[in-house]
C-alpha cells in the first residue's frame, strides 16, 4: 500500500464521468467512467498516495471505480449520499453541482473519518451479484403481479406470460445461489450455523455472508448499527423523542426484515419477544424493528462463537 501524504479525495460518480476534488486544490478535473479513464484515475491516485479517497454511492455506478482504487492498495470509503448532503447543509454549502460535490467529499472525508472500505473477496462479489439479480427479478414479477389486477382483459395473456418466465428464472437463480454456497468449502461452517436458526432461509444466509462479511466480527452494538437496526435517540432536555433505526446496509435490512417475520411466529427466542413487546403496547412495526435487532444480535453471537441456534430449554 503507498505511504499517504495527508491528502484527502473526493469523487462525485455519474453514469458517464467522474469527477474528482482534491481537498485544498481549487479546480476539479473529470475522466470517464469507464475502463480507460479509471485506470488513468488509479495511476493518478497511486502517485499521489491520499490519505482517504471518498466516493458516493450512486446507484452501483460507484461499483467499478471503488473496487479498482481498492486494489491498487488505495484507502477507500463508501459513503450515503443522504449523509453527505446532510453535512453540506450542516456547512452552509447550499449550492449543488458535480465539481461541488466532489470537494464537500473531500472535507467529509477529513472531518467526518467515515468507515473504510473492507472490499470483498472474489466469492463475495459473485455470490452478491447473483443476489442483486435475483433481487431485480423479485422487483419485476411483483410489478408484473401488480400490473395484472388492473389490466386489460386483451394483454392480460402477455402478462401472465412474462410472470411464468420470471417466476421460473427466479427458481433457477435461487438454485444456482444454493449451488454457489454448497461449493464454497469456506462458508459450509457459516452456512449451517446460520440455517440453524428458525427463520434463516437461503437467501438471508447467502446475503449475510456476502453483504454482511462483518458479521460474528463486531459486537452487537456495532453490528446493529452497521445494518441500521439499532434505535437512535431524539432527546432534548425532558423531552423523549420517538426512537427509530435508519441508514445503514439497506440490503441486507430488507432480508432480515423477511426473516424476522418468520422467527416472531417460530423461533423459540424472538417469538416471545415479539409477543411480549406488543402486551406492553407496542406497535407491530416497533417490535419487529425491535425483534429484527435481537435476531440479528443472535446470528453475531454465533458466528463469533462458532455454535449453531440453541432454543431454550423447555422451549
Amino acid at each position: 500500500m503507498a505511504t499517504s501524504n495527508g491528502k484527502y479525495v473526493g469523487i462525485d460518480v455519474s453514469k458517464e464521468q467522474l469527477d474528482v476534488a482534491v481537498l485544498g486544490a481549487s479546480q476539479t478535473y473529470q475522466v470517464e467512467n469507464r475502463e480507460a479513464g479509471i485506470t488513468q484515475l488509479v495511476e493518478q491516485m497511486q502517485v499521489m498516495a491520499p490519505e482517504l479517497i471518498v466516493v458516493e454511492a450512486t446507484g452501483g455506478y460507484q461499483r467499478a471505480v471503488v473496487d479498482a482504487l481498492f486494489r491498487a492498495g488505495l484507502v477507500v470509503a463508501v459513503v450515503n449520499p443522504s449523509r453527505v448532503r446532510q453535512f453540506a447543509r450542516a456547512c452552509g454549502l447550499l449550492a449543488k453541482t458535480d465539481k461541488l460535490d466532489a470537494q464537500i467529499l473531500a472535507v467529509f472525508g477529513e472531518r467526518v473519518q467515515p468507515r473504510r472500505y473492507a472490499g470483498k473477496d472474489e466469492q463475495e462479489r459473485e455470490l452478491s451479484g447473483l443476489l442483486v439479480r435475483r433481487r431485480q427479478l423479485e422487483e419485476m414479477l411483483k410489478a408484473e403481479q401488480n400490473r395484472l389486477r388492473t389490466i386489460q382483459a386483451s394483454v392480460r395473456g402477455s402478462v401472465e406470460r412474462l410472470i411464468e418466465v420470471l417466476q421460473l428464472e427466479k427458481q433457477a437463480l435461487t438454485a444456482q445461489i444454493e449451488r454457489f454456497l454448497k461449493e464454497q468449502t469456506v462458508w459450509q461452517e457459516q452456512s449451517a450455523i446460520l440455517g440453524s436458526a428458525p427463520g434463516v432461509g437461503l437467501v438471508t444466509t447467502a446475503t449475510l455472508l456476502a453483504d454482511l462479511p462483518e458479521l460474528g466480527k463486531l459486537n452487537g452494538k456495532q453490528i446493529a448499527a452497521l445494518v441500521g437496526v439499532a434505535p437512535l435517540n431524539h432527546d432534548s432536555g425532558k423531552k423523549r423523542g420517538y426512537r427509530k433505526a435508519k441508514g445503514g446496509r439497506a440490503d441486507v435490512r430488507s432480508v432480515l426484515y423477511m426473516a424476522t417475520l418468520v422467527a416472531c411466529r417460530y423461533n423459540p427466542l424472538i417469538k416471545p419477544h415479539y409477543q411480549q413487546l406488543l402486551k406492553r403496547g407496542k406497535e407491530k412495526k416497533v417490535a419487529i424493528t425491535a425483534c429484527m435487532r435481537k435476531f440479528l444480535v443472535i446470528l453475531n453471537a454465533m458466528l463469533r462463537k462458532r455454535q449453531p441456534f440453541r432454543a431454550p430449554s423447555g422451549a
